[in-house]
């Protein structure tokens, strides 16, 4: 079984670092999501291309959430975790409303195991944790 404490740190540090500046995702997460009309997008970081089809001509954004993929399976690694140990990893990012700037996103980790319970992480920008 999946330690739930290991699972919870994994989804803590990939939340925080999805909204870092180290992740190279901002600004093209968000011109991409206002440029389709959308309030939010969702990253399936167990596909082996994490970008959603529909921004994969976006080549910064692509290579970006791709990076980000790797990161999460380096994190992953030093939690003692692969990705064949999950059944679900998904990130969803929108802006942050308080905020007019491609740089301000929230992002909500949510991590499911093949055996166990899904954790959930809800960081803002500033590496805050949103809601309860």
């Amino acid at each position: 079984m999946t330690s739930a404490k290991r699972l919870r740190s994994v989804c803590h540090s990939i939340a925080h670092h999805a909204v870092s500046g180290l992740s190279y995702i901002h600004p093209h997460l968000l011109e991409a999501a206002r440029s389709a009309g959308v309030a939010q997008i969702e990253v399936q970081l167990l596909e082996t291309d994490p970008c959603p089809e529909r921004f994969r001509s976006n080549e910064p954004l692509r290579k970006s959430l791709k990076t980000l993929k790797d990161k999460f399976e380096a994190i992953l690694k030093s939690e003692g975790f692969s990705l064949s140990d999950l059944a679900h990893a998904k990130l969803s990012f929108t802006a942050d409303p308080a905020q007019n700037d491609n740089h301000c996103s929230i992002c909500r980790a949510n991590l499911s195991p093949l055996k166990g319970e899904s954790v959930e992480y809800v960081v803002n920008y500033m590496g805050q944790r949103v809601g309860a």
